[in-house]
This record gives structure tokens, sequence and C-alpha cells, in this order.
């Protein structure tokens, strides 16, 4: 009995140190596979939240919009604080109004703190694209920035008139710093007025009488020592097109060479035919080579230019790229590239569809002006131009 009954003891042991030996095996498993398991999960989290911290395609900045506005006389706005507003259309609170209402811009934000101060709006946000992080958004006209706060009298986003043919740039970026690095930019050359317009500005708060309207009447013109420059011709100049006489073409483009302007190129080329592929901003397209960009891409293709830029930051919203710079010549604000096709400025962001560079499609004896400058002035006034006969 002795003998089985230490037989048995020994045996229990044995099991209960089996059994510790599997718990023991176990533990040290998972010591090892839970930090494995935990990093995995945290890598993963990490990835997760990069992802939704990315910027979505709307929140993208760069250039958003560059083409021509007619503003209106005048136009309602709201600003942040739900105040209502009656401005005058040709300033650039009412243009921006006019872009929002054609859909150049999905939304814009204004700020109306200082109206009580200095009878101003700010602007706050446009395109979903916010003031903030050492960047705000400000307003040059004619290459000159409108100092709205401290001359708010004169230079007020909501007072000062702009007139036909002026070159308005909304910026968001530092005013002391390169368009080129600005966080996003808009370019808006002034048409037609809709009604002649008087001196003075209006602005009513919602819930004010018609007797209360507040008068920020002042001339809305800068001091001569920083005047802006008013246009002096709507009218597209066509004397620096090529002609039937050889003799006229060549005086022509001396005179042209003798005036400034330096011609980059100019020749009669064949209608070219099938596509090109042209590089952007943001990737390759294959477009229509018998297209205003297609030509310059194959101008590019066979050396006839050095340089070719185009961005494809407008592909999204009009289905258009954008001409941004060549052999040097690149968008400054103020000036920049357009094209005119027998007389006729290509307005590729009002009509995107018929007018785009990548789009619109010449024919046998079209004449092609690319010119680096204001749209709204004579053509031999730009700086630079590239002309193209098709044959």
């Amino acid at each position: 009995m002795v003998y089985l009954y230490k037989i048995r003891k020994r045996g229990f042991f044995m099991m209960t140190r089996k059994k510790i030996s599997k718990i023991l095996s176990i533990f040290v498993v998972l010591l090892m596979v839970l930090p494995a398991v935990i990093s995995a999960d945290e890598e993963n989290s990490t990835i997760t939240h990069n992802d939704d911290s990315q910027p979505s395609d709307e929140l993208k900045g760069g250039l958003l919009y560059n083409g021509t506005i007619n503003p209106e006389g005048y136009v309602n706005i709201k600003s942040d604080s739900g105040n209502d507003y009656k401005i005058q259309g040709n300033t650039p609170v009412g243009v921006l109004e006019s872009l929002h209402k054609s859909g150049a811009v999905s939304n814009y934000v204004l700020g109306d703190e200082l109206m009580d101060k200095k009878g101003i709006l700010l602007i706050d946000e446009i395109d979903s694209l916010k003031s903030g992080n050492e960047s705000g958004w400000f307003v040059k006209v004619n290459g000159q920035r409108l100092e709205d706060v401290v001359l708010s009298d004169v230079m007020g986003l909501n007072r000062f008139a702009l007139k036909e043919g002026d070159v308005v740039l909304y910026v968001l970026g530092n005013p002391e710093g390169l368009i080129s690095e600005s966080v996003a930019y808009l370019t808006v050359t002034i048409g037609k007025t809709e009604e002649p317009l008087p001196d003075t500005t209006e602005i009513k708060a919602e819930g004010e009488s018609a007797q209360n309207t507040k008068n920020l009447s002042q001339e809305s013109t800068l001091p001569d020592e920083i005047e802006i420059k008013e246009d002096e011709s709507d009218n597209i100049s066509r004397s620096n097109f090529s002609s039937d006489n050889g003799n006229e073409e060549t005086d022509n483009v001396d005179r042209i060479s003798s005036g400034g302007q330096e011609v980059i190129y100019k020749e009669n080329i064949s209608l070219p035919s099938g596509t090109i592929n042209i590089s952007t901003t943001g990737g390759e397209y294959d477009i229509n080579t018998a297209t205003p960009l297609g030509i310059l891409q194959k101008l590019l293709d066979d050396d006839m230019i050095s340089d070719l830029s185009i961005s494809d930051k407008s592909m999204q919203k009009g289905g258009i790229l954008f001409l941004e710079g060549i052999n040097g010549y690149h968008f400054s604000g103020d000036k920049t590239w357009f094209v005119v096709v027998n007389g006729v400025v290509l307005k590729d962001y009002l009509d995107p569809e018929i007018d785009g560079l990548n789009l619109f499609k010449v024919s046998s004896g079209d004449e092609i002006g690319y010119y680096f400058g204001e749209p709204s002035k004579p053509v031999d006034e730009a700086v630079a131009s590239l002309l193209i006969t098709i044959e």
C-alpha cells in the first residue's frame, strides 16, 4: 500500500510539473507574440490616421482662377457674423461675389469685425482656404497691394472702385513673399461694368432702415504716389499678326522688337494632327496636337522653345490645363500668358469647354498669338510673344 501510494504521489507531481511547464510555455509564447501584435496595431492605427489627415483635392491651393469678370452694379453679401451688406460690384469684395455666382469659386467668407471702427470687410476664406498659419488673404491691383486696414478709407476691399482693365490678384500667403511661394491665388481682369457707378460706396447692415444706411463715401482712388494705373483700352490690337505681305510682316516684327517686346518665335507651320503627350505640374496628359497647348508642346519637342510650364490644377474644376510659362516668362500675378486666335482672346476660364487651351481646335489659316502681359491691354504692350500661322 505504501509503495502504491508513493507511485501515485510521484505520478501526481510529474503530471503537475508537466502542466506547469505547458502553462509556462504558453506564457513565454504570449510574451513573444503580444508585443508584435501591439506594434502592428499601433502601426496600422498610425497609417490610418495619416491617411485621414491628408487634404482633399478640394483643399489644394495654387492657381484657383484666371479670367475676366464683368462686375455687377451692386451685390448683396453676408458676413461671417450673419450681417447683410449691399456694396458696389466693382470692388474686390464685389468681384468675389461675382466669382461665386459664376461658380469660379466654391465659397468665400468675409469678416466684419472692423466694420464699426473702419467700415471695411476682410477676406477670411476663399474656396475653403482660410487665413492662418502666418498666411493671410490680401489683394493687389495692377501689382500694387491694397493696404485695406491702414488706408481703409481709400483701399478698403469693399470700398476701392475697380475700373475696366484693372488686374486684381487675390493671394493667400505672406505679403512680403513671392507669389510663386503663396498657398493660393486668383487673378481677375475687370471687364465692363453693368452700369455707371457713383464714386461712393454704401454698406447696409441687416435690420437697418434706408435712413440709417451707413454711408462710407470716399472717392476710391489711391494717393498720387501709389496710384493704380487705369487701363486705356480694352481692345485687342492685331497689329503684330502676320499679313499676306512678307515685307510688312518683317517690318512688324522689327517694330515690336524695338518697342521692347521679345518675339520668342514666329513661323508658319502645317496644321498638326493626332495627339501629343504633355507634361504638367501634376502629371502627363495626351491632348489634341491641333490646340494652342498641343502646338506649344510640339515646338518644345522640336527644340523651337526651351521651356514650357503647364499647370493641371484646373483640370478637376474645368477640365482645362493652364499655361504658366514659356522660356522663362512665368505667371507673376499682374502678368500672365494669354492666347489670341484671329484677333479674339480665348477666355479659357469663362468658357472652358470652348476656349480651353487644351481643347480649342485650330484650323488652317488661323493666326495664333501667345502673349505674356495683361489680357485687357493691346497685345503690342505685352512683354513677350510667340506667333504662329497655321497653313
